[in-house]
């Protein structure tokens, strides 16, 4: 099951990323400026879109719903030590 961006996500638990941009990320930068991209928890697949920007190691994603363009949450984007990418949701303050 794919939901859009405004599904129902649990704050602050880590989700697995399964493509950016439709492919397996390799990189980190892959998630800088305006992107789109998969997390899954469980069975539950939720696809993001917004805009990245570097924050050290890790980037911060400011999601958005691409028809109206209002702000939905904020994801913190690392890179794991198993080489995988994963995406928590955090607080804009």
């Amino acid at each position: 099951m794919t939901l859009n961006g405004a599904g129902s996500v649990i704050s602050g638990v880590p989700y697995l990323i399964i493509d950016v941009a439709g492919r397996q990320p390799v990189r980190i930068n892959e998630f800088v400026g305006d992107v789109d991209f998969t997390v899954v928890k469980d069975t539950q697949a939720v696809r993001v879109s917004g805009t990245g920007v570097r924050d050290g190691r890790e980037v911060r994603f400011y999601q958005k719903d691409r028809g109206s363009g209002k702000d939905l949450r904020t994801w913190q984007v690392s890179a794991t030590a198993e080489g995988e990418f994963e995406a928590r949701t955090i607080s804009n303050y």
